[in-house]
């Protein structure tokens, strides 16, 4: 097995959860997940002779299957042009029971978060859940969504700012939460 099929299976076994988890925000079916995950690798596998990732692996995997995701929601609905953006709703699973004790104040505290977050877009909302519950830089957030850094340092403001207007102590719970 050539070295770069060596570092893919290393990949899958590093990123596989991760993957699946940032496939399922999309608001998909797990299997249409999990299928889009295996048709990447397999495809990565194929092509290891011809693959040239510039930055992390993992930024470019979350690049890919985001792109193999919109791909596969638009050959489903055809009718939408290459052009048009495909619309996804991006969801973020929010979860306090690790932080709080009190199972009454933790549901009144997920609520409170959720409610916060739906005052997000859906790209604010992925930008967030990139940047805090996965932990990854501006830089990698930009390649997987495709855009600059200073587009995402400024989607993320805008969503903090959004936020604030909602209830500012309730973003800091948002930052432990992962």
């Amino acid at each position: 097995m050539s070295n770069i099929k060596s570092e893919i299976d290393k990949w899958y076994e590093n990123y596989i959860d991760e993957l699946f988890a940032y496939g399922i925000a999309f608001g998909v079916e797990k299997d249409f997940v999990l299928d889009a995950i295996h048709d990447l690798f397999l495809h990565l596998f194929e092509s290891a002779d011809k693959i040239e990732i510039l930055g992390s692996p993992k930024s470019y995997l979350f690049s890919a299957l985001k792109n193999k995701i919109i791909t596969s929601l638009r050959k489903q609905a055809n009718w939408l042009s290459l052009e048009e953006e495909v619309e996804y709703n991006f969801k973020i699973e929010v979860d306090a029971e690790a932080l709080m004790e009190d199972e009454e104040e933790r549901r009144n505290y997920e609520k409170e978060v959720e409610n916060l977050l739906n005052l997000l877009t859906n790209k604010q909302r992925e930008v967030i859940y990139l940047r805090f519950i996965k932990a990854l830089s501006i830089q990698e957030i930009s390649e997987i969504l495709n855009i600059t850094p200073k587009s995402v340092r400024k989607m993320i403001y805008r969503a903090i700012e959004r936020m604030q207007q909602g209830k500012i102590e309730l973003l800091f719970l948002l930052m432990f939460l992962r």
